[in-house]
């Protein structure tokens, strides 16, 4: 399911609601991200990584109220995706073939962010681009936040795929990382940059950067009420290996994963913990202070191939590898230590996702999808208070990725609400498809709401929203 499906649909596609009811309360736009490759690879398809595809929002409409659903998808129509349209042909090479030299597609693939009114398609090495909602999830063009980012933010301020909003002030922090010094400087240190979007403006009022001493994968970033904490594991851009025409990336076993933390605004910080463990996180649960104590939540591996992109592979995960599991830190800040390290959950998991109302603040429920190499075939649910994992199982043949949690309109309890799951079905003698999977999150144990069956294949993608 890893291949591409051909085309857009120009107009929304009818899908039955099935095994229940959709909630009065679900009315809304689901939305998934993901690589859908338009032409054929310019270097031939035994250089092409799946990330390489070019981006296409895939969206299901859920109505409320009974039985009424459609399905549409778009490509995000980036400048590189124009150019090869005019072109009739892929111009641009691959992460496997990054060398400085050649130019790179930046197909804004990877996450979608609603923000002060905006839908962002981003990727880890871009800028943003901004997509129409419905009806037509047209593509209109690079976000440049009310006139507050110029020519070179477009190169400096890429957005990663996981910023956070700020339940508290509905402010967006993002976080961007260069792989290669712009300054030309042979020290190896490379920049982060950290910025804030106003919600109501929907206009910058913060950019910070900062030098950090290695070019690693930060794929995602943490919040509380007065910082923003950031991971740093030894998944490093090799550019030596680049420019011989190898993969991107390496993971340093000998080296560790770093916390560091600084105030959402102000010049002090960041301020850097080395764990002391040999790991690597791509995904954020949470993050909360109860005095001094900083608690950081993650789906933590102990080590990581960046699905293909470190190692001499072209399969999008090599099993035995890229195994996360749920693991908690905390942190004294006073001491500037970590105090706690911990697995939360025995079940390996990723894709995690919680009530986003809680984002930054102390909470109890989690979720996660739950890992069978090389996918992922049931949901989680962790209450970290009680320590129980409650699991969903998928079934045979249908398997998952993100997941979302949607609270119900009259929540009571932080988990009152719904987990939105786009699943993949592939069992013998049937052709290919998808479903959303609605799911009760309350209560002790996942219950199904409904199944939106969608009457075609969506491919393997990555993050989805919510609207």
């Amino acid at each position: 399911n890893f291949a591409p499906v051909e085309g857009e649909l120009e107009t929304p596609v009818a899908c039955v609601v099935a095994r229940g009811r959709l909630p009065d309360d679900l009315d809304g736009l689901y939305l998934r991200n993901g690589p859908n490759a338009r032409f054929r690879p310019a270097l031939g398809t035994n250089r092409y990584h799946w990330f390489d595809g070019d981006g296409m929002v895939h969206a299901i409409r859920l109505r409320g109220e009974g039985e009424r659903a459609e399905y549409t998808r778009r490509y995000v129509r980036t400048r590189g995706f124009e150019r090869e349209e005019k072109a009739n042909a892929a111009l641009y090479t691959g992460l496997r073939d990054i060398n400085p030299i050649w130019r790179y597609l930046l197909p804004s693939s990877n996450g979608l962010t609603h923000h002060a009114g905006r839908l962002l398609a981003t990727y880890e090495s871009g800028s943003p681009y901004e997509i129409a909602l419905e009806p037509t999830l047209r593509t209109k063009g690079l976000c440049d936040f009310n006139q507050t980012f110029g020519t070179m933010d477009y190169w400096l301020d890429n957005f990663t795929a996981h910023s956070k909003t700020c339940p508290m002030t509905d402010e967006l922090i993002y976080i961007g990382y260069n792989l290669v010094a712009l300054s030309g400087e042979q020290d190896g240190q490379t920049t982060i940059t950290v910025g804030v979007i106003d919600g109501e403006t929907g206009k910058r009022t913060h950019r910070r950067q900062f030098k950090v001493p290695r070019p690693s994968m930060q794929h995602d970033v943490a919040i509380t009420p007065t910082k923003t904490v950031l991971i740093d594991g030894p998944l490093i851009f090799n550019l030596p290996r680049v420019i011989e025409g190898g993969l991107p990336f390496s993971f340093e076993r000998e080296c560790t994963l770093r916390i560091g933390y600084l105030p959402r605004r102000g010049e002090e910080g960041p301020f850097w913990i080395d764990t002391g463990e040999t790991c690597f996180a791509y995904h954020v649960v949470n993050a909360y202070e109860e005095g001094n104590i900083l608690t950081l939540d993650v789906c933590k591996a102990d080590e990581t191939n960046a699905l293909g992109m470190c190692q001499e592979s072209n399969n999008p995960v090599n099993a035995g590898r890229d195994v996360a599991a749920l693991w908690r830190w905390q942190i004294d800040t006073d001491a500037n230590a970590i105090i706690s390290s911990k697995r939360l959950c025995e079940q390996t998991s990723d894709f995690p996702c919680i009530n986003r109302k809680y984002t930054g603040l102390k909470y109890r429920f989690a979720y996660s999808s739950r890992m069978d190499i090389p996918l992922f075939d049931a949901v989680l649910k962790h209450d970290l208070q009680s320590g129980v994992t409650t699991r969903y199982e998928l079934g045979e043949g249908v398997t998952c990725g993100d997941i979302i949690f949607v609270p119900s309109k009259d929540a009571a309890r932080e988990d009152d609400g719904y987990l939105l799951v786009l699943t993949h079905l592939d069992v013998d003698g049937e052709e290919p498809r998808a479903e959303l999977l609605i799911l009760d999150a309350s209560g002790d144990e996942l219950t199904t709401q409904c199944v939106v069956h969608i009457p075609m294949r969506v491919p393997y993608g990555f993050h989805c929203e919510y609207v």
